[in-house]
């Protein structure tokens, strides 16, 4: 339910269509309620929010009415789970939309906004292509670890590293990464230009370039956090429905990848990926874990993907425990 026009910051005479939707879901008082849980949250976990915000308020909305609607007793007496808050993730994403309208607004007022916005994009797509390389092990490891664990929340800083990043290593990914040496120089010319206006208006005296910063970083400390509830509501409603959850706590919608995935195999060898899609059986009963599938010759590729998954959860495994080291949580052993 959106709140009245007061709630809700000024807007132009003729908002965008984007702009209008966030409107017509969007809470001031949503907003200031989650917004000390949302300044919380450490820099080095807050993930840049790239969802179609409307679309996930509808997967919010959906997943919490499935999970808490006949099954909110027996979910409370799961460990480590709370009910009162699960039920408040529609107000969390009706604050997630008063975050991006703020930033809309920000961008309007800002003389640089538009080449802000335009240096987002590009540092986006730097980022994706690195954590391709980086996944696939075409990074060495210093350089992996650099992609990973690196706080990703001042984006000019980031830009640039992700610049030297690939150019450092031009030899080992030549031919293999998406990015070519034109998106390198745009994004280094994009930041210089960027960093020389905001220098002329004076960053620390000036409001225009600290207010946008910090309306960026407000949304994404909000998407972080809905994210990370939200998991939690998606846990429950796989206890509840097994392999059915999806269909029951839809995944966040997030907006598609600027580039391109390279494919490594013939389109004919990636036939078999349509299997997962065969998961999808009907519900079970309400508030009772689903049987588990029945085996078949089809389900053999699905070996092979469960194997990959726990490789790459333990490299992540490896990397996280490198990045508590490196900042003292957890001593190195001898």
């Amino acid at each position: 339910m959106a709140e009245d026009d007061s709630s809700r910051p000024e807007a132009s005479e003729t908002p965008s269509v984007d702009a209008a939707e966030l409107e017509s879901i969007g809470s001031r008082a949503a907003y200031d309620a989650f917004l000390a849980d949302a300044r919380a949250i450490e820099p080095g976990f807050i993930e840049e929010c790239c969802a179609d915000i409307v679309l996930a308020y509808r997967s919010v909305v959906h997943g919490v009415e499935n999970v808490l609607g006949s099954g909110s007793v027996v979910v409370g007496r799961l460990p480590n789970v709370n009910v009162v808050e699960l039920s408040m993730l529609p107000r969390l994403a009706q604050a997630l939309a008063f975050a991006a309208l703020q930033v809309e607004r920000e961008l309007e007022l800002a003389s640089f906004g538009k080449l802000y916005d335009r240096v987002q994009h590009l540092r986006r797509k730097l980022r994706k292509a690195a954590d391709a390389l980086a996944e696939s092990r075409l990074l060495p490891d210093a350089d992996v670890d650099e992609v990973w664990l690196r706080g990703k929340h001042d984006v000019l800083d980031d830009c640039l590293s992700l610049v030297a990043l690939l150019r450092r290593n031009e030899a080992r990914i030549a031919g293999r990464s998406p990015v070519v040496a034109s998106d390198l120089v745009e994004a280094e010319q994009l930041v210089g230009q960027l960093r020389v206006m905001l220098g002329q208006q004076g960053v620390e005296s000036s409001g225009g370039a600290t207010s946008l910063v910090n309306a960026v970083e407000i949304r994404d400390r909000f998407w972080t956090l809905l994210n990370q509830r939200y998991d939690v509501l998606w846990r429950c409603g796989a206890w509840l429905y097994g392999r059915a959850v999806d269909e029951r706590v839809p995944p966040l919608p997030v907006r598609p990848a600027l580039i391109g995935k390279a494919r490594s195999a013939p389109v004919e060898q990636e036939a078999p990926r349509s299997v997962p899609e065969q998961r999808r059986i009907m519900n079970p009963p309400p508030l009772m874990p689903a049987p588990p599938p029945v085996s078949s010759p089809a389900s053999v590729p699905v070996v092979r993907d469960s194997t990959r998954h726990l490789q790459d959860l333990q490299r992540e495994l490896e990397r996280k425990a490198r990045f508590l080291v490196r900042i003292g949580v957890v001593q190195p052993r001898n």
